[in-house]
This record gives C-alpha cells, structure tokens and sequence, in this order.
C-alpha cells in the first residue's frame, strides 16, 4: 500500500511537470487596463477568463485600453502595442488584441498569423456586433466578456477546420432581421392595444336615471369636424458610430495584420 501510495505521489507530480511544459507562456497580462474601466473584481474573472482561454488554444487573446491614445490613430496603434511588445504565442505570434481608447472613444481588433484565420473579416464583423453595442453604452466589462465568449466559439470554428465565413455572417443576419420583422409588429401592436383599451375604462356607475335624461333639446346650429385617431412617423437618428474591417495591411514593424473596429 505505501509503495502504491509513493507511485501516485511520482505519477501526480511527473503529471503535472508536463502539463507545465505544454502550457505556453505568454509575455503580457491578458488585461492591461490603463483606462481604469474595471473593478478589481471584474478585472480579477475577466483575466482569468481570457487566461483559461490562451491555455486552451495555445493562442493570444488579450485586452489593452488607454486613457489617451499612444499612437496617431486607433489601427497603428493597436498594431504597434501588438507588434513592440511582444503580443502572440508560439513561433508565429497567433494572436488577437483588443485595443479601447477612452478620450476618442475608439477601438481596434488587430489580429496577426493564425489569428487572420481565425478573426477573418466576417469573423471581426460578428464580433464588431457582439461587443460595440456594450462599449456604446459604455458597459466595458460586457463588452470584454463577449469579446471573450465570441472568440471562443470563433477559434473553436478555426481549430476545427471550419472558420466563421460569408455564408455563416449573412445567415446570421438575416435570421436578426426576419425575427425583428416578426416580433416588432406584434410588439407594437400590443402596445397600442393595450393603450387603447385603458383609455377606454372611463364609465362610472351611477344610480339615478335622471343623469341619464336629456334637459334640453340640442342646439344643432354649431357643427365640427373631430378626429379621433392620427399616425404620427418618426426616423430613428442615425448614430455616428464608424466601422471599419481590414482584411489584411502593413504595421509599421513590416508585419501583416488583419482586424476592424471604429468609434463608440
């Protein structure tokens, strides 16, 4: 029984000793928030998230935000924080990088090697969708969970040999618009319904029949036209949000990148 007992103590930490070889060590944090967007407590999961994820796929999935902007503009500067500070794992530097300003309100997905597959343009179109509406409401740890939970399922799709292309992008589109055109009428209509129904509720009961009597004959001299019902249309105001998706460009280090992004 000891000898067992000893055997199983050698197995556990030869086991693990090999679990260290294989798990890749990356250079950054997952996060680097210089803008200060998250708690200690947000910052402390989303971290651990992302790390899981790193290990999962031998791949870079980080964050980078900054008050003011290092760079001249959103795309470079993602590039460069990506390319001079040593972003990417293994050989090629397969990676994803998430890049927030917080005084231009602007952001960038610079992806570089394995991560152009993996984030093509349609992919860094589906995750544009899934994490600019959190950052336009200014929801950052939401959009830094999404971004997390969408490039999961997107290097899944890569590992798999099938990446997130054209078809699955306009497929998905057009499933949003079919159910927005189906439930939106029906919303509405209830809505007015309902309005309509409540401003109906105006009896009162009353108990004397004299009230109900006329005293007098109408005078029909006067006469005027009343409408009971309007339509009123209004145009939703476009937001000035841009977007823009790269399908591959020279940082200034000569390295090729993909990405996308814009203004929130």
């Amino acid at each position: 029984m000891k000898k067992l007992s000893i055997f199983l103590v050698a197995f556990g930490i030869f086991l693990s000793q090999t679990v260290l070889c294989f798990a890749e060590e990356f250079a950054n944090p997952p996060i680097i928030d210089g803008a200060g967007y998250l708690t200690e407590e947000e910052f402390s999961e989303l971290s651990a998230q992302l790390e899981e994820l790193r290990q999962k796929y031998q791949f870079d999935v980080a964050v980078v935000t900054e008050t003011q902007m290092s760079g001249n503009r959103v795309k470079e500067t993602a590039d460069d924080i990506f390319d001079y500070n040593g972003y990417g794992a293994g050989e090629n530097d397969d990676g994803i990088l998430l890049y927030i300003c917080k005084d231009s309100r602007e952001y960038w997905f610079t992806t570089h090697a394995a991560g152009m597959v993996a984030f093509n343009e349609y992919g860094i179109e589906y995750l544009k969708s899934m994490v600019q509406p959190e950052l336009a409401n200014d929801r950052y740890a939401d959009a830094i969970y999404y971004y997390i939970e969408t490039a999961d399922e997107l290097l899944k799709r890569a590992e798999n040999g099938d990446p997130y292309s054209k078809e699955d992008y306009e497929s998905g589109y057009v499933m949003l618009v079919i159910l927005v055109a189906l439930i939106l009428p029906l919303l509405i209509a209830w809505i007015v319904t309902a309005i309509r129904a409540a401003s109906m509720k105006t009896a009162v009961r009353n108990d004397y029949a004299a009230n109900y009597m006329q005293q007098q004959t109408p005078n029909l001299n006067a006469s005027r036209d009343t409408f009971l019902y309007s339509t009123i249309t209004k145009t939703a105001k476009p937001k000035n949000h841009s977007s823009t998706t790269s399908s591959g460009h020279r940082s200034s280090s000569g390295r090729t990148h993909g990405g996308g992004g814009g203004s929130f």
